[in-house]
């Protein structure tokens, strides 16, 4: 039995026995434990599965019970699920914060996921609706529009071609007369980024890493923060290794291909993206789905990034309470929390398209409305224009930091896209609070056919960003939103170029 009085580190009693089945032997004795601090000390960084016992030997040990929360869950005792007894213990809400106010933010990022289409849904819509839709479209766009930017008809001309530059095929739809595809206009603010990841629910994590799993509420959330802990240190974690090699083997990929971006409540959630995921047919997703119901016992379903397969925009999605041409001086204003609120600048001389937002969100509409409300969150304006390649040829940056959900505003230094994305300001969607920045070299202009000939529009998008969950960069032009969740589209803004 080794004891650590040396270390405060050392927050546990380890008891280890080499030996195989015959006890009498003398190399079974307990002179082959681990005797003294010093011993312990020696392996105190070295995994118990890299401590190889003799051949046909086996490694028996215990744990005492004031380990931490994150040493049961990095600890496999046997092949069979056990409980985690320390995830349920009481919450100590002056030690881990407020337990409403985290179940909140969980149900924030679970409302965002839940509007990605299922693999069941994109399969289903893959047959007389979409078809139906396809025709819908095609009638939309086989006019000339007016090029009038104030006119419908000019937007969803203007829409279309600027996905188009993306490699993105869209489809319309009319949910007034009783079509009902899945809408994406709440992921506009994401055509530009390459992070399109799949979602996998899971009734629980029982299994997972050799584990029974959390019983409660609470438990589940401790659960989650260990791994998110892990996946943002890149450090080992058993249920987050179990889940990437399942998903391996579920994709038909090297797990070097697997990458888990976001974990959340609500049973458990896994947001992850695949490299080099190419979108398949409806028989390589029904696969899929299958596999992924034989890897995962507690399997619920899994959504995928509306970008992944044919984004579907409702026609009547631009909403008439928020259509409006803004006067040629800007205006400005002070929004958001009380002592924290920020100046929003009227983007002047552009025509707002409001996208049907109000009521799409599970924490009410005091984001958007009233204006001026303390509850509002901020407004900024993202660029649409795509970062080339190029600015990812002269970066050595790993894969995962590729595909932070980052547009070409990021590339805002001479230095280089990597030193400005990353070491600058670091991964998310890049917005700006002053309207005249994103569109003097960050928005795309497309070209368009009009009754009036060529004309080319610009366009950008008018966000709301949540207080909470924006970092503020030392340009004062330039706003990072780490978490796709905190930042939301609420209108479409187009000028003539």
């Amino acid at each position: 039995m080794a004891v650590s009085k040396e270390r405060s580190s050392v927050r546990r009693k380890l008891a280890l026995i080499i030996g195989n089945d015959n006890y009498k032997k003398p190399y079974n004795k307990l002179n082959y434990s681990l005797k003294n601090v010093k011993d312990l000390n020696a392996i105190e960084s070295t995994a118990l599965s890299e401590i190889r016992p003799p051949v046909g030997a086996f490694i028996q040990y215990a744990c005492a019970a004031n380990q931490t929360v994150k040493d049961v869950m990095k600890t496999d005792h046997n092949t069979e699920p056990q409980p985690d007894r320390l995830l349920d213990e009481p919450w100590n809400e002056k030690k881990e914060g407020n337990l409403e106010s985290i179940k909140k933010k969980h149900a924030q990022v679970k409302a965002y996921y839940d509007s990605f289409p299922s693999i069941k849904n994109v399969i289903d819509d893959a047959k007389a609706e979409v078809q139906e839709a396809k025709t819908f479209t095609d009638s939309i766009l086989k006019n000339l529009p007016s090029g009038n930017v104030t006119e419908r008809d000019t937007a969803c001309h203007v829409l279309k071609n600027l996905l188009k530059t993306h490699n993105i095929e869209c489809l319309f739809y009319d949910s007034t007369h009783g079509k009902n595809l899945q809408d994406s206009s709440g992921i506009l603010a994401e055509i530009a980024s390459k992070a399109r990841p799949f979602v996998l629910t899971l009734n629980s994590s029982k299994g997972l890493g050799g584990r029974k799993g959390p019983n409660t509420e609470h438990g589940a959330i401790r659960l989650v923060r260990t791994i998110a802990e892990s996946v943002e240190k890149n450090e080992s974690h058993p249920v987050l290794e179990d889940v990437i090699n399942r998903l391996s083997e579920a994709h038909r990929t090297d797990k070097k291909n697997i990458f888990v971006t976001n974990v959340y409540v609500g049973s458990l959630n896994l947001a992850y993206i695949v490299r080099n995921y190419t979108l398949c047919g409806e028989e390589s997703l029904q696969k899929l789905e299958q596999n992924l119901k034989d890897k995962f016992e507690q399997y619920n379903t899994v959504r995928l990034h509306p970008l992944l397969c044919r984004p579907a925009f409702d026609i009547s999605f631009f909403d008439n309470k928020g259509n409006k041409t803004f006067p040629d001086s800007p205006i400005t204003y002070q929004v958001g929390p009380l002592g924290r609120a920020q100046t929003y600048t009227s983007p002047a001389g552009w025509t707002r398209y409001g996208l049907k937002v109000l009521g799409k969100y599970s924490d009410g509409n005091y984001w958007l409305e009233p204006f001026q409300d303390p509850r509002n969150w901020y407004r900024a304006f993202h660029g649409t224009k795509r970062a080339s390649e190029d600015d990812f040829k002269k970066s050595e940056e790993s894969y995962e930091e590729q595909f932070a959900p980052v547009d070409a505003m990021a590339s805002i230094y001479k230095t280089g896209f990597r030193s400005a994305r990353v070491a600058a300001y670091g991964s998310g969607v890049y917005c700006s609070p002053d309207p005249i920045f994103p569109e003097v070299s960050y928005v795309k202009a497309v070209e368009c056919d009009t009754q009036q000939g060529k004309k080319m529009f610009k366009c950008m998008l008018q966000v709301a960003v949540n207080p909470d969950g924006v970092n503020f960069t030392s340009d004062k032009s330039i706003w990072v939103v780490p978490n796709p969740e905190d930042i939301r589209p609420y209108g479409i803004l187009i000028k003539d170029a």
